[in-house]
């Protein structure tokens, strides 16, 4: 046998032995908080670290840069003022330096996400962080210095994932205007995850995972960072994407999925952009409302048409919260809709275009079979975006030519043709925020949070799923850290702590 397959199989055994040691002790410890509004202290707050990245030079954040990116329990030991000691080394020298961090959570999750910083050595080959005399050495990545095209569109981690018509809408719709797409992944369809490739291999997006967040090994209590962090820790991949291309991108956008922007007065996002901050002096992010639209979408790919779905745009007046497009020198951090740590006088508020939230599709009989959808009631009317025609023929000749790559063509038949996730993950949403928040429900607000969801393996269609390698450091106070390293994905989901569903399939490793 091949010394290289004899490498691969034991990596995968490694990773599966892994995770059910992971899982084991994952769970030992654990305090369970149904309503996720504990305060109770512990005596060590846990810290799961995301990424971090090593810059040799960066704009915002010195020379010698170092950016921690970790969700952390802000409850048990106050997050405010956050710092904490790092050791940077080469092969000559070392260098103690304090990080210091910024918080973008949700005030009533126990967990939030922070970035930390600092500078140090150059030429770093080993990253440590020490508390008390104890260290646990934390594995980074070199930032990006190029990127595909100057706009990069942050795709927030996709989960139960189905819906390739926004896809295809969202992917010819940046790819036409200059963008390119960054999609975070936690779980997805099979047959659409390789959709996504064919298009990765296209130069139209790059995939990366989201990891939920596992401790490998845990010595005190601690609640779940899964149900206790804000929206599966958007933030947090917000952030991860940030801290990649900020040095490399002229302009970082942060969507959804269902975010599509049309620019209204220059063919290019970049032109665009320009524009903006050049109309508001002093200006170096923009904020775009998001307003609800329904569209008509097809059930398989070879009905797909771009002229078609735009012709069945509906517009409402219910314009969301908004979403912001920065300059890359503007954040070193990101929340879900901003960043806590910029002055709103640098925003620029764009009132047109507003971003096309195409949240609620209908079916091609014109009927939406997703009955929890009719929970939040909204009037549509006339479309009132700009979509000019020559785009809508570039981006329709686009897509029939991506159609006929040979292996779209192969898989379209197996994408799904009626929802089945998506109304399961509405109505988690609607429960947990929208309900109360927008629709005038009895309830309160807490952390909001949709981890509670239960989401069943379909037979007809197989999952995808994010993993990697869970590590956890020594035992530390007042923060005991936790990482990951080669993430990969597979097709098989735990039904239990020692049974497995199917067989690790891992693809690729980042």
């Amino acid at each position: 046998m091949h010394p290289h397959w004899i490498f691969f199989k034991r990596t995968l055994y490694f990773g599966f032995i892994t995770s059910i040691i992971c899982l084991l002790l994952f769970y030992k410890y654990i305090i369970v908080d149904p309503r996720g509004d504990s305060k109770v202290k512990l005596e060590v707050s846990q810290a799961f670290i995301s990424s971090a990245y090593y810059y040799p030079t960066s704009k915002s954040l010195g020379s010698n840069a170092i950016a921690f990116n970790m969700a952390i329990d802000q409850i048990s030991h106050s997050m405010e003022n956050h710092t904490f000691t790092v050791i940077g080394t080469n092969l000559t020298n070392s260098i103690s330096s304090i990080a210091t961090a910024q918080e973008e959570g949700f005030e009533l999750c126990r967990y939030t996400t922070i970035m930390g910083s600092t500078n140090t050595v150059e030429n770093l080959k080993t990253l440590e962080i020490e508390s008390n005399g104890v260290t646990v050495q934390i594995p980074f990545k070199k930032a990006r210095y190029t990127a595909p095209k100057p706009v990069i569109i942050c795709i927030s981690p996709q989960f139960a994932a189905e819906q390739w018509q926004m896809f295809l809408m969202h992917v010819h719709v940046a790819h036409r205007f200059g963008g390119h797409l960054h999609i975070y992944l936690t779980s997805i369809i099979k047959s659409y995850f390789e959709l996504m490739q064919e298009y990765e291999r296209q130069g139209y997006l790059t995939l990366d995972y989201w990891l939920r967040m596992k401790f490998s090994n845990v010595e005190s209590q601690y609640f779940d960072p899964n149900a206790n962090i804000m929206w599966r820790n958007q933030a947090g991949a917000q952030t991860d994407c940030l801290l990649q291309y900020k040095e490399a991108a002229e302009y970082i956008a942060f969507f959804d999925m269902d975010d599509i922007l049309f620019p209204k007065n220059y063919p290019t996002y970049l032109e665009e952009f320009n524009a903006v901050l050049a109309t508001n002096p002093g200006t170096n992010y923009m904020a775009y409302g998001r307003r609800e639209h329904e569209f008509v979408k097809a059930p398989t790919l070879s009905e797909f048409s771009f002229t078609e779905l735009v012709a069945s745009l509906r517009s409402s007046e219910v314009v969301k919260s908004s979403k912001v497009v920065i300059r890359t020198d503007a954040y070193n951090s990101t929340a879900i809709h901003g960043s806590k740590h910029v002055s709103l006088m640098t925003r620029a508020n764009v009132t047109s275009p507003t971003l096309v939230h195409v949240q609620l599709p209908n079916e091609k009989d014109g009927k939406r079979k997703n009955t929890s959808r009719n929970l939040w009631k909204i009037e549509f009317g006339p479309l009132n975006e700009t979509i000019r025609d020559d785009d809508i023929r570039a981006i329709e000749d686009d897509i029939y030519r991506m159609k006929n790559v040979s292996t779209i063509q192969s898989l379209a038949p197996k994408l799904p043709n009626a929802d089945f996730y998506l109304p399961i993950v509405f109505k988690c949403y609607y429960d947990a925020f929208y309900g109360v928040a927008f629709d005038h429900q009895p309830g309160d607000v807490g952390c909001l949070n949709a981890d509670f969801c239960e989401l069943p393996q379909r037979e007809e269609y197989k999952c995808i799923h994010s993993d990697a390698l869970y590590y956890s450091g020594p035992s530390m106070k007042p923060v005991t850290y936790h990482f990951l390293s080669d993430p990969f994905c597979h097709s098989f989901i735990f039904l239990n702590a020692t049974r497995q569903k199917a067989q690790v399939r891992r693809t690729r490793s980042w």
